[in-house]
């Protein structure tokens, strides 16, 4: 395939997923400046529109690279179910004099009031279908098909019956899809929580299902998307149990959600694929060093609060010289323990190289060094060709 060939190609597989990109981006555009306009700090909506937009850059890159791929459709289609519901709400708002039942529809999906549903679908389709077909935009099988139809299924009913609940879509405007027979029906919502929490266990749990079938490939891009979903779920509990929360804490929860299209990118695009377990590695050692100097910090504060209660500053000083004194031991010890569960790679590697260091410290046999250093090297990292260059003899006649 010649070079310009490739170029035509790349351009035609560029230009839907950037105008797809356009549009949800147009349309994240009008919710900042309905936000602005309205008079709301726009602070305060900062990290859910960095998280919709981490969201439009990822799927437009995976759109554009792997077109083939759903999961950068669908990385597409969430921020844009959650921006469309503005543009509605203006749209519904200017045609409400003209055209009052196309402007109740409108305000029906769009309109932000305390019983909204329109979250439902993009939170939908990223806890079902992004699992389901993750990483190659397959599911896991054939028979997997089924359970596929029913998370669609299920999401459009709970969608449908919740959207039929609230008496009216907008000051003055009654709902055009109000049922009141399901909405005086105390069970319309536990079913269909339930039959969504079906639908979000049984998605994820596919994951494992696919994990215990892939190959190493495939492990490790299984593993990227599970070390994101767990160190979101870890910052999310760590916000519950904050005992004085921080107020940007919202914030900072909302941006790690963010991890996840982030790894997914990387898995599907097999970028630094294999750095996964060095990251595990890492996070899991920092999370045990900080773990061990706020246990450290809080009991040597409330003890010494407890036995001297006026010497309280002296608690805080000396529990702060104690976790600091314990990080750089406990992180070395995690990190050698860790590696060597998680980073088996570079933990043999490491051990590897320490081995020929101290036999060329005690002694080496000249014939068998050039043996050993190529086995060093082959070991740790594992080229396809190894060659070593030696200095010639001297001439008799130098």
């Amino acid at each position: 395939m010649s070079d310009r060939t490739r170029r035509r190609n790349d351009r035609a597989r560029a230009w839907p997923a950037f105008l797809c990109a356009g549009v949800v981006l147009s349309m994240l555009m009008v919710t900042i400046a309905a936000y602005v306009a309205d008079g709301r700090p726009a602070g305060d909506a900062a990290p859910f529109l960095t998280l919709l937009t981490i969201f439009v850059g990822v799927g437009c890159l995976l759109s554009w690279k792997r077109p083939l791929n759903p999961i950068g459709w669908l990385l597409l289609l969430i921020p844009a179910l959650f921006t469309i519901g503005t543009p509605a709400t203006l749209l519904g708002e200017a045609l409400l004099p003209s055209a009052p039942d196309l402007s109740a529809w409108l305000f029906w999906y769009g309109y932000d009031r305390e019983d909204t549903w329109s979250w439902l679908p993009p939170i939908g389709l990223l806890l079902t279908q992004i699992p389901l077909r993750f990483p190659d935009g397959a599911l896991p099988s054939p028979r997997w098909r089924w359970f596929s139809r029913y998370t669609i299924a299920a999401l459009v009913m709970a969608s449908a019956g919740l959207s039929t609940l609230s008496a009216e879509v907008y000051p003055g405007i009654p709902n055009p899809a109000h049922l009141s027979a399901l909405a005086e029906n105390p069970l319309i919502i536990p079913v269909s929580f339930a039959a969504l929490a079906v639908a979000f266990i049984g998605s994820l749990a596919s994951l494992i299902v696919r994990y215990r079938r892939a190959d190493p490939v495939q492990r490790a891009q299984l593993r990227w998307m599970l070390w994101a979903v767990g160190l979101a779920v870890a910052i999310l509990i760590a916000s519950w149990i904050i005992p004085d929360p921080w107020m940007g804490i919202t914030g900072v929860v909302l941006v790690s959600y963010g991890l996840i299209p982030v790894a997914i990118a990387i898995a599907v695009l097999r970028y630094r694929l294999y750095e996964i377990d060095r990251i595990i590695s890492r996070t899991a050692a920092y999370a045990l060093v900080t773990a061990v100097a706020v246990a450290i910090y809080t009991i040597v504060v409330t003890s010494v609060a407890w036995l001297l209660p006026d010497a309280t500053t002296l608690g805080v000083a000396l529990a702060t010289l104690l976790a600091a004194g314990v990080f750089l031991p406990v992180l070395r010890v995690s990190r050698r323990l860790l590696d060597r569960r998680f980073n088996r790679a570079q933990y043999d590697a490491e051990r590897v190289v320490d081995a020929f260091g101290d036999r060329l410290r005690t002694g080496v046999d000249p014939h068998t060094a050039a043996a050993d250093l190529t086995g060093a090297v082959e070991r740790t990292l594992e080229p396809s060709v190894v060659g070593i260059w030696t200095r010639p003899p001297p001439r008799d006649d130098e």
